[in-house]
C-alpha cells in the first residue's frame, strides 16, 4: 500500500488538499471575549501554511461563559472569524468549529457573577465616599454571591444534565444553531459538533438520570444530539457537519 498521507480526500461536500488534520484543541490563545484575536489567527494560520488541509477550533462555546475558550455568540464576532477562514483559505487549508455548550446553567450563573460585579462595584463608591459601614456590606454580599455561584456551578457540573427544564434545552439547541449560522455566514467550511459535555452527559447512562423524552432508554438518551445536528443542518445547510462520538453511551 502507498502513502495516502499526501493524497486528497473528499469527506462530505469537502475535498481535503491531503489527510493532515489538526484536532480540536484549545490553545488559550483567544481574546477575552473569546473571539480570535492576532495571536489565535498567526497560530493557525502557521499550520495552515505548514501544510494542514483541515483545522478545527476546539471548544466553541455560542454563549458568553466565564472558561477561557474561543466563543461565538454575537454577530459582531463574525468578522474576526471570517478573517481566520479566508487566511486559512488562502493556503486551500479547510476550517471548522466544533460547538459545545458547558454542563451547567450558563445564564444563571453568569447573572450570580454579574450580581458579585455589581456589588463590589457599589462597595468601592461607598468606600471613596467614605461610607465605611455600607462598602463592608457590599463587600460580604459580594463574597456570598460569589461563593453560591460557585456552589450551584458544582452542582450543576453533576446534575444539569438531569435537572434542565425542557425549555432550557431547546434555549441552548437554538443557541448552537445561531452560533453554526454565524460560522456559515463568517465561510467557515464545517461544524464538528462536540459528543462530550452538555450533550454527551444527556448520552451516558451513567450520567443522565432524566425521566422525560431525553431519559431512560438509549433511543431517549440520544435524543437530544439527534436534535442538535438537526437543529445545525436547517440553520446552515451548506456547513459538512461532523460528531466527536463519546466513549460511553
Amino acid at each position: 500500500m502507498g502513502n495516502k498521507l499526501s493524497e486528497p480526500i473528499k469527506v462530505g461536500n469537502l475535498t481535503f488538499k491531503n489527510r493532515i488534520m489538526f484536532p480540536p484543541l484549545t490553545t488559550g490563545y483567544e481574546e477575552r471575549d473569546g473571539s480570535i484575536g492576532a495571536r489565535s489567527l498567526n497560530f493557525y494560520e502557521r499550520l495552515a501554511k505548514g501544510g494542514a488541509a483541515y483545522v478545527v477550533i476546539g471548544d466553541v462555546a455560542p454563549v458568553r461563559t466565564a472558561s477561557p475558550t474561543p466563543k461565538l455568540y454575537d454577530d459582531s464576532q463574525i468578522p474576526v472569524y471570517k478573517n481566520l477562514a479566508d487566511t486559512l483559505h488562502k493556503y486551500d487549508c479547510k476550517l471548522a468549529l466544533q460547538l459545545f455548550h458547558p454542563e451547567y446553567d450558563v445564564p444563571g450563573v453568569g447573572r450570580m457573577i454579574m450580581e458579585a460585579g455589581i456589588a463590589r462595584q457599589a462597595a468601592a463608591k461607598a468606600r471613596e465616599e467614605g461610607n465605611e459601614q455600607e462598602a463592608a456590606k457590599q463587600t460580604q454580599l459580594a463574597e456570598q454571591i460569589t461563593k453560591d455561584a460557585y456552589a450551584k456551578l458544582h452542582h450543576d457540573m453533576q446534575h444539569f444534565v438531569s435537572e434542565a427544564t425542557a425549555a432550557q434545552l431547546e434555549e441552548i439547541k437554538t443557541g448552537i444553531a445561531a452560533c453554526a449560522k454565524r460560522a456559515e455566514s463568517a465561510g467557515i467550511d464545517a461544524i464538528e459538533v462536540h459528543g462530550d459535555r452538555l450533550v454527551g452527559s444527556l448520552c451516558s447512562k451513567v450520567l443522565n438520570h432524566r425521566t422525560d423524552e431525553y431519559g431512560g432508554s438509549f433511543e431517549n438518551r440520544t435524543r437530544y444530539a439527534l436534535e442538535v445536528v438537526k437543529a445545525i443542518k436547517e440553520a446552515a445547510p451548506d456547513l459538512m457537519i461532523e460528531y466527536k462520538l463519546p466513549f460511553v453511551f
